[in-house]
């Protein structure tokens, strides 16, 4: 059979752009980002890292997605997030600052940045709070929903157990079988057993380094994360803590880390106790002590505690001794 080249061509060119017609497009024009790294953490449906290097306050992100992938744009000097929900043939625009961003585009994206306007006309955080609420009520089929649900109503030291689950029921059923949701779900306690600590994913929670500047402690898959939680002011979780240290030397880079929550309430006491930080040892203290949310989220009651989890926050273990802290870890390394 014989092919004509214009024929070819003109194949190619299809072909070409029906792969253009299902990638999604996110552009961003923006003041103060001062070609500074930022962080892409991808949330739905898997968990992962990757890194956006913007130029002159400009950068582009594209790729064809397989299904609506929820990720979030994380300046790590500030914290700030700007949520993003990607499907195919989309397109997103992002002006303004991180911190107040002017966000544009098709479908939930465009929805969600009509949201952070009327959010920022509240008068008062009550106002505010029943604009999202009235926004995830009137959008039951959008994923910026769940989005919202688990930013105002589930990352708080209290989560009103009742009224996240009066929230997701009228929710469509791809929404609810969103990772995002199904991590919640399996979180959180039901209302009757509110009180118990039985949870298998603990929530993603942001936290300072000594700089004051937010990090990112997630593990890549495959690794682990012990969260230690201790303070200057308690002895045994000091001993505990120089155990651990020397521990992880004993296990193979990049599959390990520990996450020091410290329970101080003076920065000049956690300083003087703290380790040196690496990518394996992270130091973080809000000097809130018991108030913390990460401590209050987990339930934790008493010090030296620990909470061991994957790179998908799934906890595998708790209050883990150094002995069945290493046989466990060399357990899921051979796995």
């Amino acid at each position: 059979m014989k092919l004509y080249p214009s024929l070819i061509a003109f194949g190619l060119l299809a072909l070409s752009s029906c792969k253009e017609d299902t990638a999604f497009k996110l552009q961003a024009e923006m003041k103060g980002l001062n070609d500074k790294p930022i962080l892409v953490v991808y949330d739905d449906p898997v968990s992962k890292l990757d890194t956006i290097f913007p130029k002159e306050g400009k950068f582009n992100y594209t790729f064809v997605p397989d299904t609506i992938t929820l990720f979030r744009l994380l300046a790590p000097e500030t914290g700030d997030v700007i949520p993003v929900f990607a499907d195919k043939g989309q397109e997103m625009k992002l002006a303004g600052t991180f911190e107040t961003p002017d966000i544009t585009g098709d479908g939930m994206n465009g929805e969600y940045g009509t949201l952070l306007k009327e959010t920022r006309q509240a008068t008062d955080s009550v106002q505010r709070m029943q604009t999202v609420e009235k926004f995830i009520q009137t959008h039951p089929a959008s994923f910026a929903s769940a989005y919202l649900i688990n930013q105002y109503f589930v990352q708080t030291p209290s989560p009103d157990i009742e009224k996240i689950d009066r929230l997701i029921a009228p929710l469509a059923g791809n929404v609810k079988d969103s990772r995002i949701l199904s991590v919640i779900l399996k979180t959180l306690p039901s209302q009757e057993n509110v009180q118990q600590r039985n949870k298998e994913y603990i929530n993603y929670f942001s936290c300072k380094d000594r700089q004051g500047k937010y990090i990112s402690w997630s593990g890549d898959k495959g690794s682990y994360t012990l969260i230690n939680f201790w303070a200057s002011w308690n002895e045994e979780s000091l001993a505990r803590r120089d155990s651990l240290a020397k521990f992880i030397e004993k296990l193979p880079e990049k599959k390990f880390k520990v996450l020091n929550v410290s329970l101080d309430y003076e920065k000049d006491k956690w300083l003087e106790k703290c380790k040196k930080d690496s990518e394996r040892w992270i130091e973080t203290c809000d000097f809130k002590g018991w108030d913390n949310p990460i401590v209050k989220q987990n339930r934790i009651r008493s010090i030296p505690d620990n909470i061991l989890i994957n790179n998908s926050r799934k906890i595998l273990a708790t209050r883990l001794s150094d002995e069945t802290l290493y046989e466990k870890i060399n357990e899921l390394i051979k796995e």
